[in-house]
């Protein structure tokens, strides 16, 4: 949505195009910088954790939110053809289908049950979708990352074996996947962001450091 506002006096209403858009909260709350919500502007909660108490039962629980989440993708990414937006998805595919299977896993070492029969939940392979095959050929299915050098080293215990798609080897990675670079925002006068200059954010930073004594 970036680009579909303006420069301008206020009067001539600048951000007139967020009127007809499904989340005007993107304007008016946000200045359409990003937050964590759903597509309709409803911000994520605490309420959304779930914890039974009982680990097969909150494996359980979320092994379906992942497969609901993969439906949900899957239907995304047929409501549009946007290249940015398809490439996201077909990404979210691939990734969400880690988890999916990450928690079959475990829940088959608990319960003998071997959940993976059902995979995939629909009954559709990522391969399906054009923008997701690079990312299966990269072999990120079948990466497990560990968001640390030192800690969940036993998830190679659950991890391990090969993919019910390929038959290729399951791959644990000890730290975080590279990511992109963080953009450096154009301000968006009509939005009155930042509100500060450069000038005004360098002087801000100065001061922070002499209180400091830095």
């Amino acid at each position: 949505l970036s680009g579909s506002t303006f420069p301008a006096d206020p009067d001539a209403a600048p951000l007139r195009n967020g009127l007809d858009k499904r989340n005007t909260y993107h304007f008016i709350a946000t200045a359409q910088t990003s937050l964590p919500g759903d597509s309709m502007g409803k911000a994520w909660n605490g309420d959304y954790v779930f914890n039974s108490g009982n680990l097969v039962l909150d494996l359980l629980h979320n092994f379906f939110l992942e497969c609901g989440a993969r439906t949900h993708k899957m239907r995304v990414y047929e409501m549009t053809d946007h290249p940015v937006a398809r490439e996201m998805t077909g990404y979210l595919l691939v990734r969400g289908g880690v988890h999916v299977l990450a928690y079959a896993k475990a829940l088959e070492i608990m319960t003998g049950v071997d959940v993976k029969k059902m995979l995939p939940i629909p009954n559709l392979e990522n391969r399906a979708f054009d923008a997701t095959r690079k990312y299966e050929e990269q072999g990120i299915h079948r990466k497990l990352y560990t968001f640390s050098d030192s800690d969940y080293e036993d998830i190679a215990q659950i991890w391990k074996g090969s993919h019910p798609s390929d038959g290729e080897r399951l791959e644990v990675v000890r730290g975080v996947p590279q990511g992109g670079e963080v953009p450096d925002l154009e301000e968006v006068p009509e939005e009155f962001a930042p509100g500060i200059s450069n000038e005004d954010f360098m002087q801000i930073a100065q001061r922070l450091q002499k209180l400091a004594g830095l």
